[in-house]
């Protein structure tokens, strides 16, 4: 922050590694993405690859839509299908897991868990009536939109025209994973009907009748394998009422299937966006500059957390935010809409982890906390090099600034400690703005590895408005450090900034090839990967295991430091 002569002032944190505050809840490890079929091509399968390899520190979550659509088997941005129903001439059903196992075959093997959703609607259990307030199309016209057929323009939002042969259909799904991946592995999946049934986007049916088909999909689900774990409604951030409708039926309502009073419930979701660019697509006019929001989606979080909150009987239900993300629009870039460009740069991971820090700030002050969120991000197939779509990685899999994000929050260690900031904001507070400006972090101690002498700091210089640049300073005052006076640690730092760890950079740097040759493709893989900020520091530590460091932090840059006594970590 600068003060009235426009010098920047140093943010002082302090940070006490004798002041254990509990577990650091991995709250950030999921992705998602619509396009299902996306997750068995090569570039899936390398992305996968990628991330178990080089980010995962633990097996990430991995959430879909489109598991039971019926279509062509090829994904497109927003769309996919794996035909896994259709019926003979009887009304027979006939399943098909091919495209599925492909799916999960690719996940298992590795090492992340599905968040399958039980969605959309297969074509053979479309009604053959269809009510007005599902409204499709108009009688008498001829719809000449090659390519989507009546299914395809909305279909498939629809409720069963049988809820039994739906249960049926989930229940052969859940046997055959079992029997495919093994019960011990499938208990650590998770099951979700549809999603963002509050908005007709995604669902045609009344909020009574996704509840039924809530009842229907429990007893498929638990049939095939008791110790299922099922939940919903993955409702939009505007879902609130839809929310509390959907907990109230399952704690307290009438099961439609049972006649019994309630459902089983093994976990709350509900999503936030940060941003909702206005017009999302703009034909090449020019648009104002506008900005996702912390604090937008913060007040998302807690609303969505007070309506959980009003049904203590779900208190240690796991809460997931399966989509959380700056922007709505995945399929959208910087061709659409110039905002798009935060997907690109160093703003996106610098944003998540500022958020992650406002969640983990916000769930030591809930009954029920947030357990876990979702990236809506994977890739894209047929976009030009950095299109802006919220992806993971552009073209020829180079990876986006994200994904060195994930990696740096997946460094941090098991167990938090106190770390305060004299430029922390209340991103809950009134005086919140896109303009402020705040440097805050996290801080840990014990590897994942067990290397208890390793200390880690992560800290993030954010504003809201991604057009604003400026420097930023740190002074960091780190006490009750491991170790023994006159010790000699190791200092490593690294950083994400608008000259480290960014293929986007360099990318523009070699002059924006759509068509980069070997050279310039590995010099942008280069680039992606976590880079230091300064050579490692031998430092040796005082009689009160205190260290002082000081460096320039820029507005929308993230700096981890890594504090490690190579003598001790082998003891």
């Amino acid at each position: 922050m600068n003060n009235e002569k426009g010098n920047v002032e140093p943010a002082i944190v302090q940070v006490d590694f004798a002041a254990p505050v509990g577990a650091l809840d991995r709250i950030w490890t999921s992705i998602g993405f619509d396009e299902i079929n996306w997750s068995y091509t090569p570039q899936g399968k390398d992305l996968l690859a990628m991330l178990s390899q080089e980010v995962a520190e633990q097996p990430y979550y991995v959430r879909n839509h489109n598991a039971f659509t019926s279509g062509n088997g090829l994904s497109y941005p927003a769309g996919g299908s794996t035909n896994v129903y259709r019926e003979d001439a009887e009304g027979n059903p006939i399943y098909n897991w091919e495209i599925l196992d492909q799916v999960y075959d690719a996940y298992v093997s590795n090492n992340f868990h599905p968040l399958i959703e039980l969605g959309f609607l297969p074509f053979d259990l479309v009604p053959s009536e269809v009510k007005e307030y599902t409204g499709f199309g108009n009688k008498g016209t001829l719809d000449l939109d090659l390519g989507k057929e009546d299914y395809e323009n909305g279909k498939w939002k629809l409720p069963p025209k049988d809820y039994n042969k739906w249960q049926n259909l989930v229940e052969a799904f859940v046997a055959h994973l079992v029997e495919r991946y093994g019960a011990d592995e499938v208990a650590t999946w998770y099951f979700e009907l549809w999603n963002e049934p509050d908005i007709t986007h995604y669902w045609r049916g009344t909020v009574d009748e996704y509840c039924k088909l809530y009842d229907y999909s429990v007893a498929g689900a638990t049939r095939a394998f008791p110790r299922v774990k099922i939940g919903g409604p993955g409702s939009t951030d505007k879902g609130s009422p839809f929310l509390h409708h959907f907990l109230n039926h399952c704690t307290r309502g009438h099961n439609y299937l049972t006649g019994q009073t309630g459902t089983q419930l093994d976990f709350i979701s509900f999503h936030t966006k940060g941003a909702y660019y206005s017009p999302r697509r703009t034909y090449g006019h020019p648009v104002e500059t506008a900005s996702p929001s912390v604090s937008k989606m913060m007040y998302d979080i807690q609303r969505c957390l007070g309506v959980i909150a009003e049904f203590p009987e779900l208190t240690g239900k796991p809460v997931f935010v399966d989509e959380c993300d700056p922007a709505v629009g995945t399929i959208y870039g910087v061709y659409d809409n110039p905002n798009f460009i935060v997907c690109n740069t160093e703003y996106y991971p610098t944003f998540v982890a500022a958020l992650v820090g406002e969640i983990l700030k916000l769930n030591g002050n809930v009954p029920i906390p947030v357990t876990m969120i979702t990236h809506w991000a994977f890739y894209f197939e047929g976009k030009r090099f950095f299109e802006g779509n919220r992806t993971l990685t552009t073209n020829h899999n180079v990876a986006n600034p994200i994904v060195a994000g994930l990696k740096m929050l997946g460094m941090l260690g098991k167990e938090r400690v106190t770390l305060q900031s004299s430029q922390a904001v209340n991103s809950l507070g009134e005086g919140y703005t896109g303009q402020t400006q705040f440097i805050d972090g996290l801080a840990t101690r014990g590897a994942l590895q067990g290397d208890t002498a390793r200390s880690s700091v992560i800290l993030w210089n954010h504003c809201d408005d991604w057009t604003v640049n400026g420097p930023g300073q740190v002074q960091l005052n780190l006490a009750n450090l491991p170790g023994e006076a006159g010790q000699t640690i190791e200092v490593r730092h690294w950083r994400i900034d608008a000259d480290h760890s960014n293929a986007f950079t360099e990318w523009v740097k070699l002059g924006r090839p759509e068509g980069p040759d070997e050279e310039q493709l590995a010099r942008l893989k280069a680039c992606q990967q976590l880079a230091l900020l300064e050579e490692p520091r031998q430092v040796t530590l005082d009689k009160n295991g205190t260290l002082q460091l000081s460096f320039d932090l820029p507005i929308h840059a993230l700096s981890l430091l890594e504090i490690t006594a190579p003598s001790s970590s082998n003891s």
